[in-house]
């Protein structure tokens, strides 16, 4: 007497199968996920660290280093953009009191500095990580210049320090990923 096979069988199988691979192989996004808390783990401030990298839409198909490298300069070049925009604003106002001006300026050039850094950092991610290292660590100079701009000059600007905290943040967290690039 031969046993029949039973019709649903095959069904089983092909319905839990992908489920099997699915509980068992971590999503791409689960990678990224773990890439982003190893680096944060390594920065200055985790929890900006986590909200920062995780603004950026291409981060859960984030791969490896490289990929979360380049969001993070990418960040770093737009908070240092919209920073050196702000204090331009703020320099070009003409209710700002004349005698925050020359500060004002220096903080400018000092991000003109942090910029050019964050870029160059950038551009030679691919071709030398040891220069892009260094120029995310140097970009965060501009925030410190400009913050002991303000000290010197008497300038009490919460808004400006703080943009000069984030820029210092974001440089952490590309010196963080770039040292991990040339491990």
């Amino acid at each position: 007497m031969t046993m029949a096979k039973h019709p649903l069988i095959p069904v089983f199988f092909l319905l839990s199968t992908p489920s099997f691979f699915f509980t068992y192989y971590p999503s791409p996004a689960h990678a990224a996920s773990e890439l982003v808390e190893g680096i944060c783990h390594k920065s200055q401030n985790y929890s900006f660290c986590i909200q920062a990298l995780e603004s950026d839409p291409k981060t859960p198909a984030a791969k490896d280093y490289m990929d979360l490298a380049e969001i993070s300069l990418n960040l770093g070049i737009s908070n240092a953009t919209d920073t050196r925009s702000y204090v331009t604003d703020m320099y070009e106002n003409s209710r700002t009191d004349p005698k925050k001006k020359p500060t004002l300026k220096a903080c400018i050039s000092a991000y003109d500095g942090a910029v050019g850094s964050f870029r160059s950092a950038f551009g030679e991610l691919k071709e030398d990580v040891l220069t892009a290292n260094y120029d995310a660590k140097v970009a965060g100079d501009g925030a410190v210049s400009c913050e002991d701009q303000l000290a010197s000059g008497g300038v009490e600007d919460s808004s400006i320090s703080t943009r000069n905290q984030f820029t210092l943040y974001f440089s952490n967290i590309a010196d963080v990923i770039t040292t991990l690039l040339l491990k």
